[in-house]
């Protein structure tokens, strides 16, 4: 073999420094530069607890601790809720989460840029894996915070405003109570701007946004079969009576359900058709039920001697924010009591007969104000007295 010549050696040992020499003197500033830009540290996230005890398992720790007073948690922090316990997660000032009760949330990210210089905006992603939370969010501090919320069924990212996410085992409902969001699943993506929601199930895509805006009933036009959105009871005040019955009919152009009893007078019975209802309504800021109303007959005048007999009635059971079980009740009549009885009517009102009377409720969130409404439990729809045949229609438990 012949030996390279000296000069060529020198030649490509100096060509290699020089590309060495200039690549690093090009490569480690931009590297410094990189990492200054992009470099994030974790932050911590102030956990303050409204209501009861709330459970926090911080990574590594094998078991939840009971929290009841503030404190800070890290990045990978799950934070649960059970059905007594309320709480609030702020990140870097300018986000938080409400988390409802029943309700697990993971804390996936928390972090901001290393150094001031970075350009880079401050990065939350949370993961919902049941319950209601509702996120908030402002532009209020000097650097761009870019939040995400994961669920089992889509990833909503939210600008300036507030989002409400409520997961089960089924789907996410995602409503934009103010600013903007987006939410994106199956490779799929819708915006959503204030007032608008939207629902995403298991592997599928998200739904057109509608009106926040939405029933609490379903099959309340009762165009489907009555059952099993509806469950028939029936109640009479002693053995061997008649029992009243239900049948779902058309009237004056509308599907409706009729309760009629023909049979022993002075004795009280009931005829119902039920609905579990079972939703949290405490991130609603209206509740109003409506119903169209038809009476027909009824023997017991008035509302019978403790009002609470009337031809057609309804009836809202609820927890409150307390977590004690209440009810609301109101009755429609049209035949007045007799006034040398005394009987007063309360709860009710009276109304023409042979007419649909379309009944919209005060503002339920207002009226209920001294004992809160947090989850609307049932929907009863009844007629109550001796005698009687009633329809009602259109029913509709209006929640925004």
């Amino acid at each position: 073999m012949r030996r390279a010549k000296p000069d060529s050696v020198a030649w490509i040992v100096l060509l290699t420094s020089f590309i060495l020499c200039c690549s690093l003197g090009i490569g480690i500033p931009l590297a410094a530069r990189w990492y200054i830009l992009s470099s994030m540290v974790p932050r911590l996230s102030r956990l303050d607890v409204l209501n009861g005890t709330i459970l926090v398992q911080e990574p590594g720790a094998k078991e939840p601790v009971g929290v009841t007073a503030p404190r800070l948690v890290p990045e990978g922090s799950r934070i649960i809720t059970d059905g007594t316990s309320r709480g609030v997660l702020t990140f870097m000032e300018d986000a938080t989460a409400q988390l409802y009760n029943n309700t697990q949330l993971t804390i996936v990210q928390a972090r901001s840029p290393r150094f001031s210089l970075s350009r880079s905006p401050n990065q939350v992603v949370l993961e919902i894996s049941g319950g209601l939370v509702r996120v908030a969010r402002g532009n209020s501090g000097s650097v761009h915070l870019n939040l995400q919320v994961r669920t089992p069924h889509a990833l909503s990212e939210l600008s300036e405003g507030s989002l409400s996410l409520a997961v089960n085992n089924e789907e996410t409902q995602v409503t934009a109570r103010f600013g903007k969001a987006q939410v994106v699943a199956n490779g799929s993506a819708v915006t959503l701007n204030a007032g608008e929601r939207t629902a995403v199930r298991l592997n599928g895509s998200p739904a057109a946004p509608l009106s926040a805006q939405q029933n609490l009933i379903v099959n309340g036009d009762f165009t489907g079969p009555l059952t099993p959105a509806w469950q028939v009871e029936h109640y009479e005040q002693g053995e061997n009576l008649s029992a009243g019955r239900v049948e779902v009919t058309s009237s004056a152009g509308r599907r409706a359900v009729m309760f009629i009893r023909e049979g022993e007078e002075g004795v009280h019975t009931e005829t119902r058709i039920k609905q579990f209802v079972d939703r949290d309504v405490r991130d609603f800021e209206s509740l109003v039920l409506r119903l169209d109303v038809l009476l027909l007959h009824q023997s017991l005048a008035g509302a019978g001697y403790l009002s609470s007999e009337f031809p057609l009635m309804v009836r809202l059971d609820y927890t409150d924010i307390y977590g004690k079980d209440q009810f609301w009740v109101y009755g429609f009549y049209f035949k007045d009591p007799d006034p040398s009885q005394g009987w007063i009517v309360q709860n009710g009102e009276r109304i023409p007969s042979a007419v649909w009377w379309p009944y919209e409720s005060p503002e339920l969130l207002d009226l209920l104000k001294d004992t809160p409404p947090a989850r609307i439990n049932a929907i009863t729809i009844y007629a109550s007295g001796w005698n009687y045949q009633s329809m009602v229609a259109e029913v509709g438990l209006i929640a925004r």
